[in-house]
């Protein structure tokens, strides 16, 4: 006869599986991978931002311009002509090209600049002389003037203006003439960059010392010490060089230097012209003088014939 099994009644709370503190945790996802992969972007971030701050900034241009005379208030008889020297300074961060024109003209001047000068490019910080030519017209009578205007290329906003003063209530006295020892006041710059490297004229030095932008040749300052405003005295203008031949109307050789000379043949006494000399009519193109090389331009006053 079988048996009967008798089987034990279970435990209602045996049948729940129980789970160990460390089964929870493995299920739960491992979060390891996305920091460390947080981490690395923080790392790239900072890197880019680290070599960022190493580059230099592309600088910012900027565009001036700045314009001065060497002379002004010019004395001309009506009819004739005087000269101006306009320095153009590039006050902004780049080489620019500036170009010079007339603004207004109420002196009913003809105004010429010096040929290929028009247009001028300029260096930063830099400077370059032009020469403008101005002839009254014969029935002129007083004060009269004329503004000149500087345009950079690279920003037409950036300009400069010059008021160019001239005296037309004055006779010019005798026409200098080949043989000639004439008496002179003179204003001699360096053609390449304005700067001044000797002088008579009284307004020049003046105006040189209070800037900072001239100095003489070999960066000697302008002072009271190298200050003179004598005349300077020019014998035989117009006659040639040692060793040639005296011509009949000389009475030797002249004494200056060939581009300076030349232009004060015809001057009248109280003009004021300019003259832009290049290095072979001045010390030469080579040699030991400090002004070989250089091309000049001179500012001639006759004072009179002596």
């Amino acid at each position: 006869m079988a048996r009967r099994v008798k089987r034990k009644k279970g435990n209602p709370k045996a049948a729940i599986p129980t789970y160990r503190e460390e089964g929870v945790k493995a299920a739960r996802p491992d979060t390891r991978p996305a920091l460390i992969a947080l981490f690395l972007v923080i790392l790239l971030i900072g890197s880019a931002l680290y070599f960022t701050s190493m580059v230099e900034e592309t600088p910012v241009v900027e565009y001036g311009v700045d314009a001065k005379l060497l002379t002004n208030n010019h004395n001309t008889e009506p009819g004739y002509d005087t000269d101006f020297v306009l320095i153009v300074e590039n006050t902004g961060s780049i080489t620019d090209t500036f170009d010079i024109g007339v603004k207004s003209n109420d002196g009913g001047f003809v105004i010429t600049i010096e040929e290929g000068y028009e247009s001028i490019i300029v260096g930063k910080d830099k400077m370059k002389p032009i020469i403008i030519n101005v002839k009254t017209s014969a029935s002129a009578t007083g004060l009269l003037y004329a503004h000149m205007q500087i345009i950079s290329r690279g920003d037409a906003s950036q300009t400069a203006n010059i008021r160019l003063n001239v005296n037309t209530d004055y006779k010019f006295s005798n026409q200098t003439s080949t043989g000639n020892s004439v008496s002179l006041h003179y204003a001699g710059i360096l053609a390449s960059n304005a700067r001044l490297f000797d002088a008579s004229m009284e307004s020049v030095w003046d105006s040189y010392k209070i800037s900072k932008h001239y100095s003489q040749l070999g960066e000697q300052p302008v002072t009271d010490g190298n200050r003179h405003i004598d005349t300077l005295s020019a014998n035989n203008i117009g006659c040639p060089s040692p060793p040639d031949p005296v011509p009949e109307e000389c009475e030797g050789n002249r004494g200056l230097i060939v581009g300076f000379d030349t232009k004060i043949v015809g001057m009248y006494e109280g003009q004021s012209l300019t003259v832009r000399i290049p290095a072979k009519d001045a010390y030469g193109e080579t040699g030991t003088n400090a002004l070989a090389g250089e091309d000049l331009i001179f500012q001639i006053l006759v004072v009179s014939i002596d």
